[in-house]
């Protein structure tokens, strides 16, 4: 008789074990840690809910092409090219990535960043730092971590958007949201007080109402490269310009310029030192100061040009004189010097 009984309960333990095993198995895992960064969750205050007007997926291959025209000429906006690295198959594999960084307004005037950040940590505000995107094709992303990044379908309704906790050296609550379309990819980083994700959703209805006006101005746009709906954009240049503006240290500039185009390409900066002719920079300054910019067919429009670069000849205490030149690289054809101008400058140094 004993024996029966402990066979029976030695029975029922391990049926309870392998249920027990079992319930843990299926509980939710919601929050996990990483050996550096924040607590990673998504709290039912972070869902966003997606309207069903989203027009993300009526851009195709066709008509995508139109989109980067109407970004290319509107001050707002600005289209980078950049270099990535994947692993396919235990190789690096090197692709391009085209992506448009929505500018903010900081002092009354829509400036460019580094990287598409910007800031407000001193202020008042809920909101740390924002960053919007549209990517064409292969999406931007957030660096190589990609275990806090939400990837979301825009035909879904709700999502629950990752949140990473606030840590060392980043305060507030932070996410990157990634809606990737058809042909194109929203992009949204917010860092903010709360965890509802305010600035995202506000991103996301101005982003739709935005690109819903260039699906219904499309022709126009094609033929002038600017949207008869002028609400759309900051002010624009009425004549052609080119300035060189001091940086936040002596070495890096700014340089702004409304140009004229009539067909499509790319623009960037070349420098030189103009007592000895020695090109500046050169390996640095083309990639990082290259941009699709804006094109007319009558070649009267006048489309904004801005980037930031770095001098690294020569140091804080000695100035000398350099000549800034903006160059043109047609899609076919040779490239043509556009305009130039000197200035006196610094190199940048550590």
């Amino acid at each position: 008789m004993k024996i029966k009984n402990l066979i029976l309960f030695t029975f029922l333990t391990f049926i309870y074990s392998c249920n027990g095993q079992e319930q843990v198995k299926r509980k939710p895992v919601t929050t996990k840690y990483r050996t550096y960064g924040g607590e990673l969750s998504r709290p039912s205050q972070s869902e966003i809910r997606l309207d069903s007007s989203l027009v993300i997926n009526q851009f195709n291959e066709r008509n995508f092409e139109i989109l980067k025209r109407y970004i290319s000429g509107n001050p707002r906006w600005e289209i980078r090219k950049e270099k990535k690295y994947k692993t396919v198959n235990g190789k690096h594999v090197q692709y391009e990535v085209v992506y448009a960084i929505r500018k903010e307004e900081r002092n009354g005037n829509y400036e460019t960043t580094l990287n598409g950040y910007y800031s407000n940590f001193n202020g008042s505000s809920d909101i740390y730092q924002t960053r919007v995107i549209v990517s064409f094709g292969n999406y931007y992303g957030h660096g190589r971590d990609t275990s806090y990044v939400t990837y979301a379908n825009p035909k879904k309704r709700n999502i629950k958007t990752i949140i990473e906790a606030e840590h060392s050296g980043t305060p507030g609550n932070s996410s990157y949201l990634i809606l990737k379309g058809n042909s194109i990819n929203i992009e949204v980083y917010e860092q903010s007080k709360k965890l509802e994700r305010e600035f995202t959703i506000q991103a996301l209805k101005e982003l739709n109402f935005e690109l819903s006006m260039v699906l219904e101005n499309a022709n126009e746009i094609n033929t002038t490269g600017i949207s008869p709906l002028k609400e759309f954009y900051p002010l624009q240049p009425d004549s052609n310009y080119f300035d060189i503006e001091d940086g936040m240290q002596p070495g890096i500039y700014v340089v702004k310029a409304g140009l004229s185009i009539k067909e499509k390409g790319i623009v960037y900066v070349k420098a030189f030192n103009s007592k000895t002719n020695e090109r500046l920079s050169a390996d640095r300054m083309t990639p990082r100061t290259t941009r699709e910019l804006g094109w007319s067919e009558n070649g009267k429009s006048i489309f904004p040009y801005e980037s930031d670069l770095t001098v690294y000849e020569g140091d804080w205490s000695n100035k000398y004189k350099a000549r800034f030149e903006i160059w043109f690289q047609p899609e076919n054809g040779d490239e043509i010097k556009l305009t130039e101008k000197d200035r006196m400058i610094n190199g940048w140094q550590r």
